[in-house]
Formats: C-alpha cells, sequence, structure tokens
C-alpha cells in the first residue's frame, strides 16, 4: 500500500525535515505516526497525498512510484485518498450536507447519487440528523467528524489523518479514534499522525516513532508497559 525507500525531504532554504526514512503499510493496516511536533509527521502524509514530493529515495504507493506522477495526474491520484485534518477545514456558510457534497460534486456524480453517498457517510459518523445544521453550530467533535464523513465519501481505500484529535477533548478524541477503527475493520487503510501517545497506547495498531526527521527504534517512556508496540 505505502512504501518508503530512504526518504529525505528539505523544504527550500531549510533543512531536512525527513531522513532516509524507511517504512512500509500493508493494505488494510492502521498505523499511526508518532513523535513531537516538528519530528517529520506531517512532511509524511504530504508526501503521500503528493502535497509535496520527496527530495530524495522514493516513496510508493498502490504500488505506483510518485515521483512520476505529473502534475496534471495529481487529481486523479488524490482521488483514492481520504484527507482528515486538525482544523476540520470546512466551509462554515455550506451546511454539513454540502461540505461533505463537495468531494463528489467535483467529480460529477449525479445529484441522486450524491445525496444516497453523503447520508451514507453521514450515517457511520453518526450525523446523519446534522445534516441541514451548519458548522459553527456543531461542536469541534462533531466538526471533526463531518470532515471525517467528507473523507470517506468517496470511498477511498486510504485514509490520511494529520493530529485529527488535537483540537479535541478526551472523550472526543476517543471517540475519533474508534471512528477510524470502524472503517479500518472494514478493509481501509489508515496512517493517522498525533502527539497523543496517552490516547493511542492502549489500541492494538503499530507505531512509526519519528524523532528529529528520522524513525526511532527506541520504545518513548511514555508508552514503556507491558504490552507490545512494534515499530517500522
Amino acid at each position: 500500500m505505502i512504501q518508503f525507500h530512504d526518504v529525505s525531504h528539505r523544504y527550500e532554504g531549510g533543512h531536512d525535515v525527513l531522513s532516509h526514512v524507511s517504512f512500509s503499510v500493508k493494505q488494510g493496516e492502521m498505523v499511526f505516526l508518532t513523535g513531537a511536533s516538528g519530528a517529520g509527521k506531517s512532511t509524511i502524509l504530504r508526501l503521500v497525498a503528493l502535497i509535496a514530493r520527496a527530495t530524495r529515495g522514493q516513496v510508493h504507493v498502490h504500488g505506483q512510484t510518485l515521483a512520476s506522477v505529473k502534475p496534471r495526474h495529481i487529481p486523479a491520484y488524490r482521488q483514492r485518498l481520504g484527507l482528515v485534518f486538525q482544523d476540520f477545514n470546512l466551509l462554515n456558510d455550506r451546511t454539513v450536507f454540502d461540505n461533505v457534497a463537495l468531494p463528489l460534486i467535483i467529480r460529477g456524480h449525479s445529484h441522486r447519487d450524491v445525496g444516497r453517498q453523503v447520508r451514507a457517510a453521514l450515517d457511520q459518523v453518526d450525523l446523519l440528523n446534522k445534516e441541514k445544521v451548519y458548522p459553527l453550530t456543531l461542536s469541534g467533535g462533531e466538526q471533526q467528524r463531518v470532515g471525517i464523513a467528507r473523507a470517506v465519501v468517496t470511498k477511498p481505500d486510504l485514509i490520511l489523518a494529520d493530529e485529527p484529535t488535537g483540537n479535541l477533548d478526551p472523550e472526543m478524541a476517543h471517540e475519533v479514534m474508534r471512528i477510524f477503527e470502524r472503517f479500518n475493520q472494514v478493509g481501509v487503510s489508515v496512517l493517522v499522525a498525533t502527539h497523543a501517545i496517552d490516547l493511542i497506547k492502549a489500541m492494538p495498531h503499530r507505531m512509526i516513532h519519528l524523532e528529529h526527521g528520522r524513525i526511532s527504534m527506541k520504545v518513548p517512556l511514555s508508552v514503556r508497559h507491558a504490552g507490545d508496540f512494534p515499530y517500522a
């Protein structure tokens, strides 16, 4: 599904944000990218989403070498991805329904298909009764669930989530992670960047820990307990 081979990335005029990173994520796997702010977690998601490109090394997704994807083909490539953001990125002047429908409308789906798929996605995140309201009337947890519904409405086989619980209280954060697990249980691959070790340490999924742009094989003190936390 995802393969990084000796990947480094440097922002223009800066230092290496990633250095010689290699790991893989299997089809149907849920994996957490952990590490402090600035460790390189978000950069990895940006490379997978082709928001940025590796300076060195190779990134493969769905068996495709991303370095070979031409700019005009990036929108088609992203159709297989669902993106979830920390800051929700919702359109506050549009209803919940319209926010979730946007990816389908952009892709030219019929009005009938849009209605069916939007309501199915909202039902999956327990927000079917909120389709006519506006995002600013919702709690932070509800807004993030709208963001998840928008990410999955096109039925992607890979979800990328960048600090999806960063703005949520603990109860809502747990609920959001449970929603990701539900999608994973039906075969969707999920890659989540998070620094919320206390939230995920009891979840039975692999963690890839980053320190200063490199994968660290050292288990962070905060997750050392009797459980097994395999790394890349």
